[in-house]
């Protein structure tokens, strides 16, 4: 009897990473990336890499909805200069140098901060 239990989780444990591996291989079986990378994820047409900071993301299928809520609720991740300004995250949308990311990463310039300061305090 313990036989047949153990043999069902192994059968259960197989099938679990049989369809893990599946799913996560619509995106080139990759989940970890690298903005800097050309292109991102191995291939820029099935996969976007969606940064959690300056140079690591996630490996994406882009035709999800939730991709393009996620680039619009990244507190970092922006389009215009503009957008920095509304997040309150920077003065300044830096676009990354690899052509098949169409968004950059808001920073916040201290010479733009100074400047500022120096104009406005008079």
């Amino acid at each position: 009897m313990a036989y047949f239990k153990l043999l069902a989780a192994l059968g259960l444990f197989i099938a679990t990473s049989l369809m893990l591996g599946i799913a996560s291989g619509s995106c080139n079986g990759r989940d970890v990336c690298s903005p800097f990378e050309m292109p991102p994820c191995g291939d820029s047409t099935n996969c976007r890499c969606i940064p959690w900071g300056l140079v690591a993301g996630q490996c994406t299928t882009p035709r999800l909805p939730s991709v393009a809520k996620r680039i619009q609720d990244h507190p970092n991740l922006c389009h215009s200069d503009q957008e920095c300004f509304q997040k309150g995250s920077g003065d300044f949308c830096a676009p990354y140098p690899n052509p098949h990311i169409h968004y950059g990463w808001c920073i916040n310039s201290s010479y733009t901060n100074n400047y500022h300061k120096m104009v406005f305090s008079r």
